[in-house]
């Protein structure tokens, strides 16, 4: 099975409460990547058109990670570096 390609590293709340704010690190491309995405009281929302312009591959990361992301695992108040995998 292949690595994915984007790992999230941590996210936090935007100012507009209804944005978090997440950083992933790109493996390919071994750079830091930083997306707005919308997520209201129930959570992200995959089909919000924030994400339109999105790589699959960061969607796919993003679909695979929603539970843990809406419960809160990489908030940056509880980040750590072992959350990389």
């Amino acid at each position: 099975m292949e690595d994915q390609r984007y790992r999230i590293m941590f996210a936090y709340r935007m100012r507009s409460v209804g944005f978090l704010c997440l950083h992933c690190f790109d493996t390919h491309d071994k750079q830091i990547v930083t997306v707005p995405v919308y997520s209201g009281y129930d959570g992200i929302e995959m089909n919000h058109g924030s994400m339109t312009n999105f790589p699959e591959e960061l969607k796919e990361t993003l679909s695979l990670e929603k539970e843990k992301i809406d419960q809160g695992y990489y908030s940056i108040r509880t980040w750590d570096i072992e959350n990389l995998g």
